[in-house]
């Protein structure tokens, strides 16, 4: 499988360019950037074949089979489509899509292509959520009916980057928001019937830029269950790069887990217990390799991934209610 890696800044740097260079069965062809400078650092660090500034001019290759596009919001779409109209594979990072519209003829162009179009929501393949999802699966907190999340940063880019732009990012609801959604739907396993949201501006890069860099999110969900969650850019820097947590509540249990508060999770049933679970996030590669590894082993199998195409459109389709009730003042039918 020879392998293309388009965009080759934030992303890239902290994740992708560590599991390519892991993963077996794999060659990287190329790298681009549309900075000269950063394509060609990844070519040497990855040992690429060939180097470009053009996505157009990468496309044409056509000893390439995949794509993975480590780029801005506003470009998966238009990415996308030109890699799968070029009858190359694509991962692409989340959110799949600035919009719905887009999002949509990602699909058009998948289905036209016959090529596989992977939506990279790193979160399902996180082990210590996958063991959580495991402990709630085996009925052990009874059914799953109150879901709170927070995933709290603070965003380390310029303030003329592409993030706070909310036409080109969508703020922090589709870079953060997304994760919580994506969890909400694994964890509960209902559909989520209306989005009640209030969005702030608290950084002065967001206030200039009139992006929200908080955001709370109200949902109900089919069954009575209920989901509640904040994403923030604007956490305090000395606090660390990340920080998450999650509280689970059930018919016959409750899961706890934090990142920097608690090490082990704290499951509650009849009794106590602390079973042990997965680093910090922000250290952690495992759940990219593995993410990686499962959209290879579906090309290769001509398989559907853990995270599909509708999976993503879903999430992206919740969260982009999400927006709306924030712009509205007002909740929001999904």
């Amino acid at each position: 499988m020879k392998v293309a890696i388009v965009g080759n800044g934030n992303v890239y740097n902290l994740a992708h360019s560590h599991v390519w260079k892991a993963l077996r069965g794999v060659e990287i062809q190329a790298t681009c950037d549309v900075i000269a400078e950063r394509a060609e650092r990844a070519c040497k660090e990855l040992g690429a074949a060939k180097c470009f500034t053009s996505v157009d001019d990468l496309l044409s290759d056509d000893e390439i089979d995949l794509v993975d596009l480590c780029v801005p919001t506003h470009e998966h779409a238009p990415l996308s489509i030109a890699a799968l109209e070029a009858g190359k594979h694509v991962i692409c990072e989340k959110p799949m899509a600035r919009n719905l519209k887009e999002a949509e003829a990602m699909f058009r162009a998948a289905d036209k292509s016959d090529k596989g179009l992977f939506i990279a929501h790193t979160r399902r393949f996180d082990r210590r959520w996958k063991k959580i999802k495991e402990t709630i699966d085996s009925g052990r907190i009874g059914t799953p009916m109150y879901f709170r999340r927070c995933e709290r940063s603070w965003l380390p880019f310029a303030p003329d980057s592409w993030h706070w732009d909310s036409e080109k990012s969508g703020g922090v609801l589709l870079d953060l928001g997304v994760h919580c959604v994506s969890m909400v739907t694994w964890f509960l396993g209902s559909e989520v019937k209306e989005v009640c949201a209030q969005g702030k501006m608290i950084r002065t890069e967001a206030k200039e830029r009139k992006t929200c860099d908080l955001a709370t999110v109200l949902l109900r969900l089919d069954g009575g269950k209920t989901a509640f969650f904040d994403v923030s850019w604007a956490f305090p820097a000395a606090y660390g790069p990340f920080y998450s947590a999650l509280d689970l509540v059930g018919t016959g249990g409750r899961i706890e887990y934090s990142d920097k508060n608690t090490n082990p999770m704290l499951l509650v049933t009849d009794k106590l217990e602390y079973p042990r679970y997965w680093p910090l996030l922000s250290t952690d590669l495992s759940s990219f390799y593995d993410e990686m590894r499962e959209f290879l082993r579906c090309i290769e199998s001509d398989e559907e991934p853990v995270v599909t195409k509708e999976d993503a459109y879903e999430i992206l389709k919740i969260v982009l209610a999400a927006e709306e009730s924030i712009d509205k003042g007002a909740p929001v039918k999904v």
